[in-house]
């Protein structure tokens, strides 16, 4: 059974429970009879409008610290300045972190992450999963929102949730002369989980997105056609590509 364990959470913000408490008690003086429905509807106004508040003030500031990236895309923007960041705060653990899921399917797509990206997918071999337990003080000094790890039978995966975007990291357990991760989502139903052949990550490539390097499986497009299907090239809506030529190559 899948199940998580909370290695982290951030206290909540006292002053802003103090402030919800003390305007639902005049909400509850001025309005009894009505009070369950206003209290519902206000705190989802103030909730919405304080999110999208701070993430474009955040997005206003990011443009300018990257002035590279100065018009990308809001949510594009946000999840390279947070990748950015979490290689830095690790890079003295020397983590080999690689492209797995969407975040792949866009760098090989297209040179930047699929959709509109609210999550980063990234892959680890099951050696360097203590290294990223280890690193779990200094992901708290920067800002994370919570941590928690998830166990399927041997299985890991850890879930650090910054502001407004999730990191994801699978743990890929050598088996079978295979590299086995994913296990929630059975790519190959035989294995129980998305497999890689052991040269594929035992000697990662180099993939570009948004003009940076970043590390993925060798032959990536085995495992993008096992997971998106046949079709994999071809984005089912509308994509933000950064290099329009390879897309237009890759049809």
């Amino acid at each position: 059974m899948n199940n998580f364990k909370i290695l982290y959470a951030k206290p909540k913000n006292r002053f802003k429970d103090l402030t919800q408490k003390i305007f639902l008690k005049i909400l509850l003086k001025f309005f009894p009879r009505k009070f369950l429905f206003y209290k519902s509807k206000v705190k989802t106004i103030l909730n919405t409008t304080i999110y999208r508040l701070f993430f474009w003030l955040r997005i206003f500031l990011l443009r300018f610290k990257y002035p590279f990236y100065f018009n990308l895309p809001s949510q594009h923007l946000y999840v390279v300045h947070i990748i950015i960041k979490l290689l830095r705060i690790l890079k003295k653990q020397k983590i080999d972190f690689f492209l797995i899921a969407g975040s792949l399917l866009g760098a090989v797509r297209q040179e930047a992450f699929a959709g509109r990206p609210q999550d980063i997918d990234l892959g680890i071999k099951e050696e360097q999963f203590p290294e990223l337990l280890n690193a779990v003080p200094l992901l708290i000094k920067s800002g994370v929102i919570s941590i928690r790890r998830r166990s399927n039978n041997k299985f890991e995966r850890l879930q650090i949730l910054f502001p407004y975007t999730l990191v994801d990291v699978a743990v890929f357990n050598k088996e079978n002369e295979m590299w086995i991760g994913e296990p929630e989502k059975h790519y190959d139903q035989k294995l129980n989980g998305a497999t890689f052949p052991i040269e594929d990550l035992e000697h990662l490539m180099s993939i570009k997105a948004y003009g940076k390097q970043f590390l993925a499986p060798t032959n990536p497009e085995i495992y993008l056609e096992k997971k998106y299907g046949k079709n994999w090239r071809v984005p089912d809506k509308k994509q933000f590509i950064w290099n329009k030529n390879k897309f237009k190559e890759k049809l």
